[in-house]
């Protein structure tokens, strides 16, 4: 069974719990809900636009968005310097050789993130405004708003507001799931 959240508020459609009040009893897979279901909390969003973010979808006809984290860089050896050439006898030369091995080249740096992620380990929370019951997800970000995914609720600008009421970033309060 999968949970699918909307991408502008941060709902979520579980299979197992189904949406009772939408219709759907528990255990309707999302391949279920009607192509034309829109979000229940904001209406903004179609069916579509909703993202995989736990589970493995059940008999799903349209393939699914699926939120994943980067990939890490591989790790770059460096590269092995050739063997030294091997010099020939010198007839009656006495002068010293000038000729040297060749130096490794360094190793390519990875490029400065854009934004600073967050130490691994790092709990996600989510944040709850209290005029509209927004739901901000760390862990989603809102890429329409700019946050990308892991963008913590302390990264966001004093100056934000609610994507969907328009209150103050100081109107949100920690969301505790029951």
């Amino acid at each position: 069974m999968a949970t699918y959240q909307c991408p502008d508020c941060g709902y979520t459609y579980d299979e197992i719990q189904g949406h009772q009040h939408e219709g759907f009893a528990p255990g309707t897979p999302w391949s279920q809900v009607p192509d034309d279901f829109a979000c229940p909390d904001c209406a903004v969003r179609d069916k579509e636009d909703f993202v995989l973010i736990g589970g493995a979808p059940s008999g799903e006809t349209a393939p699914a968005q699926v939120v994943e984290p980067a990939p890490a860089p591989a790790p770059t050896a460096a590269p092995e310097p050739a063997p030294a050439p091997i010099p020939e006898p010198a007839a009656a030369s006495s002068a010293p050789s000038t000729q040297t091995a060749p130096q490794p080249a360094p190793a390519p740096q990875p490029a400065p993130a854009a934004q600073a992620a967050p130490a691994a380990g790092t709990a996600y929370r989510k944040w709850l405004c209290i005029t509209c019951g927004h739901i901000y997800d760390e862990a989603l970000g809102d890429e329409h708003e700019g946050f990308p995914p892991g963008t913590l609720f302390s990264q966001i600008p004093d100056d934000w507001c609610c994507p969907d009421c328009g209150a103050t970033k100081e109107d949100y309060v920690l969301y505790e799931e029951k």
